[in-house]
C-alpha cells in the first residue's frame, strides 16, 4: 500500500498529461505542448504506482509551491497547459543548479478516477538505450548497433524525482520519491513542491509500535509462544542496529528480525500492511527514534481462570527462579512463585492493573 490504497490505484487514470524537457543548462530546457498517452498509459500508471510507496509530506501553506498551481487547474482545466509550463520553469530554476542534475523530461499529469483532484509530478532521467537490427550477408547473420534517445525506460531508477498529489480542502496529501533521498528529498525538490516531512521521526515510530502491537494482538492465538513472549523485547533489540525501516525488502528483514518465522505467515503480514496504511505510514522510510523503542520492564501472564501473574522482568533476565512455568503438552502449565515474603493477601474491589501499578511503583508507606 502507500498513500492511495489498492483499490483507488486500479481506479485511477489519467486524464491529461504533459511533458517539457529540462536539464542543467539553460539550452536544456524546452517547454512542450500536451501529448495523447494512449496506448502507453499503463506504461505512466505504473510510475505512479511505484511513487504511490513514498514518503508522505503535506503542504506548508495554502499558497506555497505547487498547490496553488494545481488547485487552478483542478477548478478550471484549460489552464492545463499553461499552468505546466509554469511549474516546470520553476522546476527548471531549482534543478539546472543541483548538484548531480541531469537533463531529461518533466511530466505533468492530471489524474482521475478519485473523489478528489490528484496530479502527478515525475522527473525522469534521459537513458541512453541501444537498439539492434540482425541482418544477413553471405549467409552471415551480424548485428546493426544504433542510438536510441530521448526515451522514457521502464525502471523506478529512470525517475529521478515524483509526487503522487491528492488535493482536498484542508490541502492535501503527497507521497513523494527522490532519488537523491530516500529518506527525505532535496531541498530544491521540498520547496519548489512547498512541502514538510507529514511526521517526525517520534511520530513514525510511535505509529510503527502501534501497528505491529494491533496485530499482534489480533494474531495472538495463532502466534507461537516464543513469539507473543519476547517480541517486544525483539523489537528492542532490531531498531538498536538500525536508524531506518525502508519498504519492501527492508522491511521483511525487520519484520523477521522481530517475529521469526511467524513473519511469513502471510495473513499476519497482511494484517501489518494494514495497519500501517491505517496509522498513514504504509510505505514510509520509518526513521527510528530509538528513545521511542523502550526494553520492556515487566513480564505479564495471565491464565485462562483470569488469574494474573505480574513481575519485573529483570527477574528472568538475572536467572533468579521467583517465577517458575511448567508448561504441559495439553496446554496446560504450573506456575511456581518462589518469594522471601508475602507483603499483600487480601480481597479487594479494585481491578488487576489497579494493584499491579501500586505494586511497581508506589513507596511503601
Amino acid at each position: 500500500m502507500g498513500l492511495l490504497d489498492e483499490d483507488a490505484l486500479d481506479r485511477i487514470s489519467i486524464q491529461r498529461m504533459i511533458f517539457h524537457v529540462v536539464g542543467p543548462a539553460d539550452e536544456d530546457f524546452q517547454l512542450m505542448d500536451e501529448i495523447d498517452a494512449a496506448g502507453f498509459e499503463s506504461f505512466f500508471l505504473a510510475r505512479i504506482r511505484e511513487t504511490n510507496v513514498g514518503n508522505r509530506f503535506n503542504f506548508i501553506g495554502e499558497d506555497a509551491g505547487v498547490r496553488p498551481s494545481l488547485r487552478s487547474v483542478s477548478e478550471d482545466s484549460s489552464k492545463f497547459v499553461q499552468r505546466s509550463k509554469e511549474l516546470t520553469e520553476v522546476f527548471q530554476s531549482g534543478h539546472k543548479g543541483a548538484p548531480l542534475s541531469s537533463k531529461g523530461a518533466f511530466i505533468v499529469a492530471q489524474l482521475g478516477g478519485l473523489p478528489t483532484p490528484a496530479f502527478a509530478l515525475i522527473k525522469f532521467d534521459d537513458q541512453k538505450v541501444l537498439r539492434y537490427q540482425q541482418t544477413t550477408k553471405d549467409g552471415r547473420v551480424r548485428a546493426k548497433v544504433t542510438e536510441v534517445n530521448n526515451t522514457f525506460v521502464e525502471d523506478r531508477k529512470a525517475m529521478q524525482k515524483s509526487a503522487l498529489i491528492v488535493l482536498d480542502a484542508k490541502g492535501g496529501d503527497l507521497a513523494v520519491y527522490d532519488r537523491a533521498n530516500k529518506r527525505n528529498i532535496t531541498e530544491y525538490f521540498k520547496t519548489f513542491l512547498g512541502v514538510k516531512r507529514l511526521w517526525t521521526p517520534s511520530d513514525a515510530t510511535d505509529r510503527l509500535i502501534k501497528s505491529l502491537a494491533a496485530s499482534a494482538a489480533v494474531y495472538r492465538q495463532s502466534m507461537p509462544e516464543d513469539v507473543k513472549r519476547n517480541w517486544r523485547r525483539n523489537l528492542h533489540e532490531a531498531t538498536r542496529s538500525r536508524d531506518a525501516i525502508e519498504p519492501g525488502e527492508d522491511l521483511n528483514v525487520f519484520g523477521a528480525q522481530v517475529f521469526g518465522p511467524f513473519w511469513q505467515d502471510d495473513g499476519f503480514r497482511k494484517d501489518v500492511e494494514r495497519e500501517l496504511h491505517r496509522n498513514r505510514i504504509s510505505g514510509e522510510v520509518i526513521e527510528i527514534d530509538k528513545a521511542r523503542v523502550k526494553s520492556p520492564q515487566v513480564r505479564r501472564l495471565r491464565t485462562q481462570e483470569n488469574i494474573w501473574v505480574i513481575y519485573p522482568k529483570q527477574l528472568d533476565d538475572a536467572g533468579k527462579a521467583v517465577v517458575n512455568v511448567d508448561r504441559g503438552p495439553d496446554g496446560s502449565a504450573t506456575i511456581t512463585i518462589r518469594t522471601q515474603g508475602i507483603i499483600d493477601d487480601e480481597l479487594s474491589d479494585e481491578s488487576i492493573d489497579g494493584r499491579a501499578a501500586p505494586a511497581r511503583g508506589r513507596p511503601r508507606q
